[in-house]
C-alpha cells in the first residue's frame, strides 16, 4: 500500500542555477545535496524534491506546495522577481492557487484553504 509520495523528481539543464532558485527564491529546506553527480534533495514538510542534471521535459510535471497564506508568500517572492503567470484562483473546494513557472519552464503550484475549509482536512 503506498503511505505518502517520497519526492517528485525534475531534470533541469542548468541544474546549478536551479539549486539556487529552488534553495533561494522559493526558500526550500537542502538536504541533500552531490554537486559531482549533479544531484539535490529538498525537503518540503513530509516530501521532497530531486533535482537533477538532464534534459528538461517543461509542462509535463507540476509542483504543488501547500503555503499557510497564499498573498504573503507571493509578495515574498515578488522580491525574488517571481509573480504568477496568471490570475489567482478561488476554487469551489475552498482553496486559492497561484501558478508560478520555475527557471527551466516547469511549472510550480502554490495554494492556501480557506480556514472555514483548513479546519475540515485531514491531519
Amino acid at each position: 500500500m503506498i503511505r505518502n509520495l517520497y519526492m517528485t523528481e525534475l531534470r533541469l539543464a542548468d541544474w546549478p542555477a536551479a539549486v539556487v532558485w529552488y534553495r533561494d527564491c522559493l526558500g526550500l529546506e537542502l538536504e541533500r545535496c552531490d554537486a559531482e553527480g549533479q544531484f539535490a534533495l529538498f525537503r518540503v514538510g513530509a516530501g521532497r524534491v530531486a533535482l537533477k542534471a538532464g534534459a528538461p521535459e517543461p509542462g509535463s510535471s507540476l509542483l504543488v506546495f501547500q503555503v499557510d497564506d497564499l498573498a504573503a508568500e507571493l509578495r515574498r517572492l515578488e522580491a525574488h522577481g517571481i509573480t504568477p503567470c496568471g490570475p489567482v484562483k478561488t476554487s469551489p473546494e475552498g482553496y486559492t492557487r497561484a501558478i508560478l513557472v520555475g527557471p527551466e519552464g516547469q511549472r510550480l503550484a502554490l495554494f492556501a484553504w480557506s480556514q472555514k475549509d483548513h479546519e475540515r482536512q485531514p491531519r
